[in-house]
């Protein structure tokens, strides 16, 4: 929804548009009596639902009383053919993120940032607020190069707002954002500080800490895995820096510091342990001359415009020592420094044939009938790596979770509607497949049971009387309907036909929120479809969400809206007819 120039939005006329940020578009607005230019950010990713609406408004109350000098001024809120919207303090600065992007900033600009942010932080925690996006680009710099936190937008109130507001809702950065964010635990000032800590390894390093990993891969590495240390990328930073920088870091909140300003202050002294500096006196050694030292001494003031003089005073010294005779070590330190070298290639050559094994994938049967079940097992695969099985030529996906040793085991179900012949299985992590199997699937045969032999059968009758008769003669014949008849799958798709398929509007799912239309090809017409959200890691999900009717060309379409108990992490959708499934997997994000 855009917003035209001229239009008033209270005592504010939009005059321009300026950009689009997380929440929505941006305007530049001025009020004409208070001389005073604002930036107006509709908030086109809240639902206009009354009931977050209303939270909405709540919270912009509690965020428009913050006065401080690190915290953007609300002016105004309100709503505009029914869309929510805030006008707040104009900053034509440019952001922290853009300052950053031109390279790696000297330390003392960097804790100058810091402090600013920090402050910021600590006031709206002491105010009940957690702005729960703390990041690069949420970081204004004002004229005089203050740094000032904006978007609270996303900000949700400690105390007073609903509990839906305070828990089970993940918003944020990924690259910033504090484990108990991404697992939707309750968020606190804590996780603030824990982004306050992400974005000073960022300007230290210069790089974030998971830097390089895929979504999937960056929020599981939030909640399972410690960052390398800022001194293992910027060596100049030392032990000090680290254990700072790491304890903001820490997976659990109550390990972190106690307030952002704490964190910087001791950040501060971490990068610059300076010692008292006063007036030394540098003297060399005691001299046996009988010269009176008045008559000898030299003096030398040397001044620094930034540190306090240094006087030297230099005495005579002894006479020199004879030189004795030693034999040179040099040939000995570069033994040791040449067998260290070599043990170092040695240990890095291990280390890399132990890491880069090839990727082995095994089927525990190579040959099966649609329907049957296969283990699927595959090692050398990275640490706690996120993957998928594929299953070729029509492509069906499995996602796995391989274990601390790189180990995969999964059991997937061959879908009765792949069809006879080779089919190829795959091991896949970050957009390639690393090994494949052949496994040959044999077309399902309809199994039979003997024909009994013919005998005549009672025609029955369409309203058998219910009046009691006579108990039958023994050599009354018995009711063929006991008669076992041929076992058959129930209208099996001939083996030649092409095997079903599903087609995503998208890859991906924002959980609570997140909305996806499916298609489906080659299904069985005019039968019912189902179609099931599952999700196998815990807390597991297996719901249906859609059902229809397919086409007479064997099409369908269904929409669905993501199930509440769905939760970032890998997940797949299964579509049923009576006949067969298709499945394909789909990643669930977390909500922007």
């Amino acid at each position: 929804m855009s917003i035209a120039s001229g239009t008033r939005l209270g005592q504010y006329e939009v005059q321009d548009f300026i950009g689009q940020g997380a929440m929505g578009l941006v305007y530049r607005a001025y009020h004409s009596q208070l001389e005073r230019t604002g930036a107006v950010k509709v908030m086109q990713a809240i639902t206009p639902d009354p009931d977050t609406v209303a939270r909405f408004r709540h919270e912009a109350q509690a965020i428009a009383k913050l006065r401080h000098p690190n915290i953007v001024d609300v002016y105004d809120f309100g709503e505009f053919q029914g869309t929510p919207y805030m006008i707040v303090e104009y900053i034509p600065g440019g952001s922290l993120a853009s300052r950053m992007a031109q390279g790696v900033l000297d330390r003392r600009t960097a804790l100058k940032y810091l402090r600013g942010i920090a402050a910021g932080l600590d006031y709206a925690h002491s105010r009940g607020v957690v702005h729960r996006d703390v990041k690069p680009a949420n970081v204004l710099l004002a004229a005089d190069d203050t740094p000032v936190l904006a978007d609270f937008g996303l900000a949700k109130l400690m105390q007073g707002s609903s509990l839906k507001s305070m828990t089970g809702v993940t918003t944020g950065t990924p690259a910033y954002m504090a484990p108990e964010q991404v697992t939707g635990g309750r968020v606190g000032p804590a996780a603030d500080r824990y982004s306050l800590a992400t974005i000073a390894y960022e300007m230290l390093t210069g790089v974030i800490p998971f830097d390089g990993e895929g979504l999937m891969e960056l929020l599981y590495a939030q909640v399972h895995r410690e960052p390398p240390s800022p001194s293992s990328r910027d060596r100049s930073l030392g032990r000090p820096a680290d254990a700072v920088v790491m304890r903001g870091l820490a997976k659990d909140p109550a390990a972190r510091w106690e307030s952002a300003t704490a964190f910087v202050e001791a950040l501060a002294s971490a990068l610059d342990p300076e010692p008292a500096i006063g007036t030394t006196m540098v003297m060399a050694p005691r001299s046996t001359s009988t010269v009176p030292i008045a008559e000898t001494a030299v003096v030398e003031r040397v001044t620094s415009p930034s540190r306090p003089a240094v006087l030297t005073l230099a005495y005579p010294s002894p006479p020199p020592r004879p030189i004795e005779n030693r034999r040179s070590r040099k040939p000995l330190i570069a033994l040791t420094a040449a067998g260290l070298i070599i043990a170092l290639l040695l240990a890095g050559v291990a280390y890399w044939a132990a890491t880069h094994r090839p990727v082995t994938l095994s089927l525990s049967s190579t040959t099966v009938t649609a329907g049957d079940s296969v283990v699927v097992s595959a090692d050398h695969v990275p640490p706690d790596q996120l993957g998928r099985i594929e299953l070729w030529s029509a492509r069906y996906t499995f996602p796995f979770l391989a274990d601390a040793r790189g180990h995969v085991n999964v059991t997937i179900t061959v879908p009765v509607d792949i069809g006879a012949g080779d089919h190829q299985v795959k091991v896949c992590w970050n957009g390639a497949c690393r090994a494949e199997q052949t496994l040959q699937v044999m077309e399902r045969v309809a199994s039979t049971s003997p024909t009994p032999s013919p005998s005549p059968s009672p025609s029955p009758s369409p309203s058998p009387s219910p009046s009691p008769s006579p108990s039958p003669s023994p050599s009354a014949r018995p009711s063929p309907i006991a008669s076992p008849a041929p076992i058959r799958s129930p209208s099996p798709i001939p083996s030649t036909a092409p095997g079903r398929s599903l087609a995503l509007s998208s890859g991906h799912i924002q959980i609570l929120i997140g909305n996806m239309t499916v298609k489906g090809f080659r299904f069985a017409p005019g039968r019912t479809v189902i179609l099931t959200f599952v999700q196998e890691s815990a807390p597991t999900t297996d719901k249906e969400v859609a059902t229809g009717i397919v086409a007479s060309d064997g099409t369908f379409f269904l929409n669905y809206t993501i199930p509440a108990t769905a939760h970032v992490g890998i997940a797949y959708v299964k579509a049923c007819d009576p006949i067969a499934c298709a499945f394909a997997s789909i990643n669930v994000t977390a909500a922007s």
